[in-house]
């Protein structure tokens, strides 16, 4: 609790200035140092509504660790709250990509707070952060949001079908299929999800599971163009590999 008082410190001396934490941006590492030890943050969100940084704590340090060793450093608290002007003597480190593995308490806290309704709203804006980085060809960094979105929301079958699709533009086929059979068992009719994974199985030279999954993309839609397309294209491929 002494330690907890101390970063919650409300004399004037002890806070950085309003200024200060302005500049900081969601990403951003930064210390304090108490007691001898470098206490380690990283900030998640920052709400201005609330006037509210949202962070992960890492597990204290007798020793400053160097930009590099970050990710090494063990987690002790996977998310709190806290005042903007809650921290003494703030230092930045570095700045570091929020991941997915790093908002697990935050969206845990956002569950346990928050409405559906409010949750929906954080789980759309990151579909639409990924869909601008899809745009960018971004794609690893895509999928991350769309991550982000799926697991607030696990029957966001659009964000995995567009994770899919980023998966599809790496290359990773296999990755892919595994997100469209996702899709799949939240939106049984997928005409796109059931001829995106009949795409996947001819890149990866499965022809005969291309032609089920073509057959099946027809069921849906006998009159689907690029289903009977590649159909086509999947039975001649059979043909003269027999």
């Amino acid at each position: 609790m002494k330690f907890l008082r101390k970063i919650f410190n409300k004399s004037p001396k002890n806070q950085i200035s309003p200024d200060s934490t302005t500049q900081l941006a969601e990403g951003d590492i930064f210390y304090t140092f108490i007691d001898q030890q470098y206490h380690i943050y990283k900030l998640l969100k920052i709400d201005n509504e609330t006037d509210a940084f949202h962070v992960l704590n890492y597990k204290s340090q007798t020793t400053l660790p160097d930009k590099d060793s970050i990710d090494e450093l063990a987690v002790q608290v996977y998310h709190f709250p806290i005042d903007k002007n809650g921290f003494t003597d703030l230092k930045v480190l570095t700045n570091s990509v929020v991941t997915e593995d790093d908002l697990i308490g935050y969206h845990e806290y956002l569950r346990q707070t928050q409405g559906f309704d409010e949750i929906a709203v954080k789980a759309n804006s990151y579909f639409s952060e990924a869909y601008e980085l899809t745009d960018e060809k971004k794609h690893e960094e895509a999928i991350e949001k769309y991550s982000m979105a799926i697991e607030l929301v696990p029957d966001f079958y659009e964000a995995i079908d567009n994770r899919a699709f980023c998966k599809m533009d790496l290359g990773r086929w296999t990755d892919a299929i595994e997100d469209f059979r996702l899709s799949l068992a939240i939106n049984p009719e997928s005409l796109l999800a059931e001829f995106s994974i009949g795409e996947c199985f001819l890149r990866l030279s499965d022809y005969q599971q291309a032609k089920e999954q073509f057959e099946k993309a027809l069921i849906i839609d006998p009159s689907h163009q690029p289903s009977q397309d590649f159909l086509i294209k999947a039975n001649q491929l059979l043909q003269s590999s027999s």
